[in-house]
């Protein structure tokens, strides 16, 4: 090494700048390897207002049940009847609802709901006049599914007071079929009739699926009155045409009149069926998610 170089002073200024950014970076590594890195969670969506996706506590995502033991609120359902299960379509878990013959709960019935009877904390869960909500979830039906010829209802939304009837807008999941169905905006009717006039909704009943997952969609306004609520509904039936319309958008009731006030109206999934069905069933149901917009709703419902 040439020390006279090293000690003239122009050289000697640039070997202790060198030694200076060396000495830096080494500390800046060394400081990187030490303290360790935060892992920063995204941002939550806005536009996504609640799910009920079996990742939580059963109690934190739903306001009651109606299933055995009785219809309790908060839900406290009886385990072998309705439960988190690890077989899911997206995350860790979804619900699993088993009905047997006699299970009564006002009706043959394994379902989960956001009112009837009501929870504190869950009025952010009801649907209200004018609202315009994205509904997203995934079904899931066992290859011993019945065929029977009888309903088999597993999606419901109806009013949140007791006595208001059928749904106003329903799924039915009996005669082999994926039927779209909902009763008029007359309290307590439960004939099934849609109340715009056209019978049954255009397109809407398509062959079952069985021992896969398909996803559905519904895109609702509510209100009793026909000339302001909509509906239409989506999904991929695990068919191989993908996503695509199931019921295109028409214009409808989807809430009902409660001594001339619009009712506020609730989501319900799982099993309620004809009694004199007497086979014992099992459905799942995944990812449950309510949003402002399709895409938040889907993203959650439906995963990456």
């Amino acid at each position: 090494m040439n020390t006279q170089a090293l000690q003239h002073p122009a050289h000697r200024g640039t070997v202790v700048s060198a030694l200076a950014a060396i000495a830096i970076v080494v500390l800046a590594t060394l400081a990187g390897a030490l303290v360790p890195s935060v892992s920063r969670a995204a941002p939550p969506n806005p536009s996504l207002l609640w799910k009920a996706d079996a990742e939580s506590a059963l109690a934190s995502e739903w306001a009651s049940n109606s299933s055995l033991p009785v219809a309790a609120s908060p839900a406290a359902p009886d385990p072998t009847r309705i439960a988190q299960d690890p077989f899911r379509a997206q995350g860790a878990k979804s619900y699993r609802f088993e009905l047997r013959d006699g299970d009564d709960s006002f009706g043959e019935r394994a379902e989960l709901g956001q009112a009837m009877p009501t929870s504190t904390g869950f009025e952010n869960r009801l649907f209200r006049a004018g609202e315009d909500r994205w509904i997203s979830m995934q079904y899931y039906l066992p290859a011993d599914w019945s065929d029977e010829d009888t309903w088999q209802t597993v999606f419901q939304i109806k009013p949140s007071t007791g006595g208001g009837g059928g749904p106003v807008i329903g799924m039915d999941a009996g005669r082999n079929r994926l039927m779209f169905y909902g009763n008029s905006n007359v309290w307590g009717s439960t004939d099934g009739n849609i109340f715009d006039g056209a019978g049954t909704l255009p397109g809407a009943s398509y062959p079952l699926t069985r021992s896969d997952w398909i996803k559905l969609t519904w895109h609702v306004v509510f209100s009793a009155d026909p000339a302001v609520g909509s509906l239409e509904a989506f999904g991929d039936l695990a068919d191989g045409q993908g996503m695509r319309t199931l019921v295109p958008r028409r214009q409808r009731a989807t809430m009902k009149y409660l001594d001339g006030v619009m009712d506020p109206v609730h989501l319900r999934v799982g099993i309620y069926r004809d009694p004199l069905m007497t086979q014992t069933e099992s459905l799942y149901v995944d990812g449950v998610s309510v949003a402002k917009t399709r895409a938040a709703a889907e993203k959650s419902a439906f995963g990456a």
